[in-house]
């Protein structure tokens, strides 16, 4: 019995095994390496911050998808590879063989260390979960008049989206309480990017709701209760979260898998490795040979590609190159019912978009979910 090995329940490897459960392989065995059964779709997160759906209600359920593709569910992580040997090591001491090895882990973030702060990383999403809802229950319990200072770090879109998300629910949650919300970004700019029309929209979501955006701040370490910057700037904050940019496990690089400059497993145009021609990766965790955006819409559009050079390589057949999108649409919510939609230079916004984005999202997670 041959065996193809999946690591990590990302967005690419839930088509994977959807693709196998409705087309199987014979004699072919497969295990999916995880150490989440429930795993976030990305799109989706921000609307569960901001109180409009539930954890479960934005999760792939990969038990019950494993269970449709008769695949093999480990709930672990990989802490080694040897490609040489063909072998995983898993944290509990497990060995596993493989033929075939597909890899969707994501990307991580290491932010500082805070003592006094509640700091919540945004990657790995299945993390932040237990962060979040011990916040939420911090929140709950503040007196009346109590001064609380909110920090996002990371002014790209998953920053942005994300303060809008949780300046509603905070507010919403605990209106006795006198928030006051710090966006902080790295550049000069909000959004780098995306296209002007979207970026002031959004700015003026955050200027309506009193939200203030520090531009040029390069975050250093944290020193109490105060985010320091490497100018000596500080942003004073009771909680934060870190969205700033996505850094690659450390397992991959050492197994001796070529990496690029970043740390990303380097892959070719049919998500193959560079190095060894068994392995394969997708989503955020691959890095293409000119880089992508860490965004879940790529790891999305990589996944039929994915099953089929998968297919194809226990078939010993030709594999089929993956063809990143130039133009793609992104939807990005304003903490309320309301969405502002961008497609290359051109954007709108309104109820409309935020309706779109719902059927879109539900779309996605009930053809994973068997909905």
């Amino acid at each position: 019995m041959r065996r193809l090995v999946l690591v990590g329940a990302g967005h690419a490897h839930a088509r994977v095994l959807l693709d196998f459960a409705r087309r199987p392989v014979p004699d072919v065995e497969i295990v999916l390496v995880s150490p989440v059964a429930l795993a976030p779709y990305s799109g989706m997160v921000p609307g569960w911050l901001a109180g409009h759906y539930a954890w479960e209600e934005c999760c792939i359920d990969f038990v019950s998808l494993c269970r449709r593709a008769e695949a093999a569910l480990r709930p672990n992580a990989v802490v080694a590879l040897d490609p040489a040997q063909r072998v995983l090591l898993l944290s509990d001491g497990e060995c596993i063989p493989y033929d075939w090895l597909s890899i969707d882990i994501g990307a991580t973030l290491t932010p500082p260390k805070a003592e006094r702060m509640a700091l919540l990383p945004v990657r790995p999403l299945s993390a932040l979960q237990m962060r979040w809802d011990a916040l939420l229950d911090e929140i709950r319990t503040l007196p009346p008049d109590t001064a609380y200072r909110v920090a996002v770090v990371g002014g790209g879109a998953a920053g942005v989206e994300s303060m809008l998300a949780m300046h509603r629910r905070f507010t919403g949650l605990a209106p006795q309480v006198k928030f006051q919300f710090t966006l902080a970004t790295q550049g000069n700019e909000l959004l780098p990017g995306m296209a002007e029309g979207a970026v002031r929209r959004l700015a003026g979501h955050l200027a309506r709701r009193g939200i203030e955006v520090l531009h040029g701040f390069s975050a250093d370490h944290v020193d109490g209760t105060h985010i320091v910057g490497e100018d000596g700037r500080t942003i004073p904050a009771d909680a934060a979260l870190w969205a700033t940019g996505a850094q690659a496990y450390r397992w991959p690089r050492q197994s001796g898998l070529q990496v690029d400059e970043r740390g990303f497993i380097r892959v070719d145009a049919y998500l193959q490795s560079t190095s060894h021609p068994n392995v394969f990766a997708a989503g955020d965790c691959a890095g293409w040979c000119k880089p992508l955006p860490k965004a879940g819409v790529f790891a999305v559009r990589m996944g039929p590609v994915l099953s089929r050079n998968l297919r194809a390589a226990i078939d010993g057949a030709w594999l089929k190159a993956y063809r990143p999108q130039r133009r793609y649409l992104v939807l990005i919510g304003t903490g309320d019912e309301h969405a502002v939609a961008v497609r290359g230079g051109l954007s709108a916004e309104g109820g409309w978009a935020w309706r779109w984005k719902q059927a879109i999202d539900r779309r996605f997670l009930g053809r994973y979910n068997g909905e």
